[in-house]
């Protein structure tokens, strides 16, 4: 999975703007708190204690469909196409991060069907005519 080496600047949020991001969060994700990992970095979660930024991860290895017991590396590819988001230094971060990560999975979830590999063969093949 590729890795996201990202920390926000937050040293300059207002504590308005970090509860905006946070209700926001939580209406999506009722439930939703700060969990802090091994490691020490914060993340928010879901009620039932999943990433909320690292959802897709979960979700790809929930759907996968193994065509046999071989079948890893179709689905070592298969995550390797999600992007997984690192935890944050701070629980201000943590929100935030998360904030923008739920706003960018939204456009992309919009937009894929756009650019579906169907309408991309087609248009190439409609441009070849």
């Amino acid at each position: 999975m590729p890795n996201m080496e990202y920390n926000m600047n937050v040293d300059n949020i207002s504590k308005e703007r970090f509860e905006k991001a946070k209700k926001k969060i939580i209406k999506k994700y009722p439930g939703a708190h700060t969990v802090i990992d091994p490691n020490c970095q914060y993340y928010v979660a879901t009620a039932n204690g999943r990433d909320i930024n690292n959802l897709q991860i979960g979700q790809t290895m929930n759907t996968y469909n193994f065509e046999d017991e071989s079948d890893l590396y179709g689905f070592n590819a298969a995550l390797n196409k999600v992007t997984m988001i690192p935890h944050s230094n701070s629980v201000v971060e943590a929100w935030l991060k998360t904030e923008v990560a739920i706003k960018s999975y939204h456009v992309v979830n919009r937009n894929s069907n756009k650019f579906s590999d169907d309408k991309v063969m087609k248009k190439m093949a409609k441009d070849f005519e």
